[in-house]
């Protein structure tokens, strides 16, 4: 009984963050009332406040959820797919450019970057979001750095700076593409900024 009743508290707390996450990104987060989120997810209000202190923390377990799925979609799955660095990158270029363009196909519009759009909004407001969106970013920047390293380990770049740079230089070509999308809503601003970070990378020529 006891594991029955956490099984379904589980399934719960995941419905009200699924839907937080959802409307923090599709919206904003000041835009978005505890009523709407339980109203999404089909729970009463008592059962969001069971989980979540309040908004803020939801919103910060929101951030580590969607961290969680562009980690292995974007990411993760960029680096199993392929070996070469140059590779890599593209292909984490493609795989942020398939899911902007999934999502206007779906939706008709483009929300851009989940952690651009709550970091820009919040940063000024939430020291806990914005050090957790910084967290966010801090972890996306080893995969850049990765490929960076193994490019002047093959002697493919033609660039010799810091790799912690090129790390965050790479990540803004890709938070800049993500912003053009969304309000150009045209997933193809992603893959048009590819040409830009492998010139910072310094293999425009691959």
């Amino acid at each position: 009984m006891t594991t029955e009743r956490t099984s379904k508290g589980e399934q719960t707390k995941q419905r009200i963050l699924e839907a937080a996450a959802q409307m923090f990104w599709k919206s904003s987060y000041h835009n978005v009332r505890v009523d709407k989120i339980v109203a999404e997810a089909e729970v009463n209000k008592a059962s969001f406040y069971q989980y979540f202190k309040n908004k803020e923390q939801a919103a910060l377990e929101c951030v580590n959820y969607m961290f969680g799925r562009t980690k292995e979609y974007v990411f993760d799955g960029a680096f199993e797919s392929e070996q070469d660095p140059v590779k890599r990158l593209e292909e984490i270029f493609n795989r942020l450019y398939l899911a902007h363009k999934e999502m206007k196909d779906e939706d008709g519009i483009i929300c851009g970057c989940p952690f651009m759009n709550m970091g820009n909004e919040l940063a000024t407001d939430s020291e806990l979001i914005r050090q957790k969106v910084e967290h966010v970013y801090s972890e996306f920047h080893r995969y850049h750095q990765k490929i960076y390293e193994d490019a002047k380990a093959m002697g493919i770049t033609s660039v010799n700076w810091e790799p912690e740079v090129i790390a965050r230089q790479l990540q803004g070509v890709l938070n800049s593409s993500m912003a053009s999308a969304k309000l150009r809503n045209r997933p193809e601003d992603i893959l048009d900024a590819l040409p830009a970070a492998k010139a910072i990378l310094g293999v425009l020529q691959q």
